[in-house]
């Protein structure tokens, strides 16, 4: 190939790139725009959920680890979120709560049991995972939870992208150190009920991007036309 058609052909797929930005930029536009909402919406006929505070509340001017020494507010058949509890892990350390969440990732089977994850953020209990729509709602949280054998029985596949897992109301007692998880804070269940089954999710078709693919491979097609 002549210098003469290699420029020629540059000049050529040049154009051809500034004339495809404005066309770009309307399906960019246009993709932003479609942000399609949740189509699981939010779990009904859960517990109240106690309002996070602004942490470790001590009765007396000196920094405190003891629980007898701090006040933590759950009324009673109220449910606590992970947040409420990992701001202030030493007042609930012991305590019987209620939790609620999607449990998500992996069962993790172990002697007398198994360890899983429940989160309790926005796309566990509201929007549903994220792939299936575009509303994002913060990062994710929960809680290790403890499930005796009896309670694992029931538990459908667990949630992960394209698919919510069971929403599950736990009642048990949080453990701040647990030797059994490392050290870490878990929570050691004693009742789980199923509040909704998990339930696969389809991912929208995000047509502005695959009219962007077609436009893209039209170009290629022309510049390899041209050089042939």
């Amino acid at each position: 190939m002549t210098t003469r058609r290699r420029r020629l052909l540059g000049a050529t797929a040049l154009v051809a790139l500034v004339a495809m930005l404005p066309f770009v930029a309307a399906l960019a536009t246009m993709r932003l725009a479609e942000r399609p909402e949740a189509v699981l919406g939010p779990v009904d006929g859960l517990p109240p959920e106690v309002a996070p505070g602004p942490g470790c509340i001590a009765r007396g001017p000196e920094p405190v680890d003891a629980r007898t020494d701090l006040v933590p507010v759950v009324p009673p058949g109220a449910r606590v979120g992970s947040s409420t509890v990992l701001r202030c892990p030493a007042a609930f350390d012991g305590l019987e709560v209620t939790f609620v969440g999607e449990v998500v990732g992996d069962v993790l089977p172990r002697r007398g049991g198994a360890w899983v994850l429940v989160n309790d953020d926005a796309y566990a209990l509201t929007t549903g995972p994220l792939p299936g729509h575009r509303t994002f709602a913060g990062s994710n949280s929960g809680l290790a939870v403890w499930l005796p054998d009896p309670l694992v029985d029931g538990l459908s596949e667990p949630g992960r992208p394209g698919r919510r897992g069971d929403v599950v109301v736990v009642t048990g007692r949080i453990v701040r150190v647990d030797p059994d998880d490392s050290g870490g804070l878990t929570l050691r269940a004693e009742t789980v009920r199923i509040a909704a089954p998990g339930t696969d999710v389809a991912t929208p078709l995000d047509v502005p991007l695959v009219l962007l693919a077609l436009v893209l491979l039209a170009l290629a097609g022309a510049v390899r036309l041209r050089r042939r």
